[in-house]
């Protein structure tokens, strides 16, 4: 198979989840491509979202480790409102998890797409009873 990827919105949970295929980073050149991709899939989006990413068809080798914890967590900053990760391989969830100590990025990772959405529909209910709302298009804030 070709590298591949797709993000496709969940509308009844609003959450996007993104699937790769054969995303296979080894050198930071992969990165920088991964990065160029996923940031085009979000453009489709017009502004941030709440994401799941299902990590099985997504490898970080350990020489694109480095490289892809920086990337990763500028393209997430930007992108989302909050994410969380289901699936994936022993060596890229090593990296993930790394790269969110040393990068200050969100690991949030679930065995199953069902436990990761069910986590972020808590987090996401926990701010609302805080009275966070994210800005998010057509909502209009009432306290002006």
């Amino acid at each position: 198979m070709a590298w591949g990827m797709s993000f496709e919105r969940d509308a009844e949970h609003d959450v996007v989840t993104a699937h790769f295929t054969d995303c296979i980073l080894v050198t930071d050149e992969d990165v920088y491509r991964w990065r160029r991709d996923v940031e085009a899939q979000f453009a489709k989006f017009n502004g941030r979202v709440d994401l799941l990413i299902n990590l099985d068809g997504l490898v970080v080798r350990h020489t694109a480790g480095r490289t892809f914890g920086k990337e990763r967590r500028e393209v997430l900053e930007r992108n989302t409102h909050r994410s969380f990760r289901y699936g994936g391989d022993e060596m890229t969830l090593m990296f993930i998890s790394t790269s969110g100590v040393i990068n200050g990025a969100a690991v949030n990772h679930f065995p199953t797409r069902e436990a990761a959405l069910a986590a972020l529909l808590a987090e996401r209910e926990t701010l609302r009873k805080r009275g966070f709302m994210p800005f998010l298009p057509g909502v209009i804030n009432s306290k002006g």
